[in-house]
């Protein structure tokens, strides 16, 4: 017996030693809970999502290129492409959280969602969903099945969905998923701004929108 359990009565080192049980049992719940980003098989009413690993990546690779607005930047320059792809790959191997979305009935992918986790407290979610899928509910689907799941992990406070203002589809979904906006920045950085003068004003430019979507939304 240490000397510290010494100076106390039998009860208060039993209170002590449940406390202490409590503590561990809170902790292994946590480790339990924190969202395994190669567990994600989430099957949806209209959508699959699933965690992207080596058999997927080529499907992955090919969904990203053509479900982004970079798709004709990509088609121009390939170099750019090439130079992407690495990244991507990168990416899937870290600690990100990368899903391809199946169509539920034909098994088609049709798009991507992510969780960046650059901070473990407030994920980045970003989704891009192929052309002709567009418009069908894939997207919003998507990102409720992620995000829920997402919130099993105690440690995070709230997830950061981030568009432009311009976007109407992306903000529709960030608000009907419950999202707050938390911050907004032109596209356009300030010392460029101040660098061009009178020739455009800050209300001109057009600006990035940041929701923050909430547990318990």
């Amino acid at each position: 017996m240490n000397s510290w359990q010494r100076g106390l009565g039998k009860g208060e080192y039993s209170g002590v030693r449940n406390c202490v049980k409590r503590m561990r049992v809170i902790e292994k719940r946590k480790r339990e809970t924190k969202l395994k980003k190669e567990d994600i098989y989430i099957t949806g009413d209209s959508v699959i999502i699933k965690s992207v690993t080596e058999k997927e990546l080529d499907e992955y690779l090919s969904v990203r290129r053509y479900a982004t607005i970079f798709k004709t930047v990509y088609d121009a320059e390939n170099e750019l492409w090439f130079g992407m792809k690495q990244e991507l790959i990168d990416d899937v191997k870290g600690a990100n959280i990368i899903c391809l979305i199946y169509q539920k009935k034909s098994k088609d992918a049709v798009g991507y969602i992510e969780l960046e986790m650059k901070d473990a407290h407030h994920p980045d979610v970003g989704i891009g969903i192929l052309e002709e899928e567009r418009e069908k509910g894939y997207a919003f689907e998507a990102a409720a099945l992620l995000i829920n799941k997402a919130f099993e992990d105690e440690e995070i406070e709230y997830i950061e969905w981030m568009t432009t203002e311009g976007n109407e589809a992306s903000n529709r979904i960030a608000r009907k998923l419950g999202g707050k906006i938390i911050g907004k920045e032109p596209i356009v950085p300030k010392e460029a701004l101040e660098r061009w003068g009178d020739e455009i004003s800050e209300e001109e430019i057009p600006c990035y929108v940041a929701y923050g979507i909430y547990r318990g939304r």
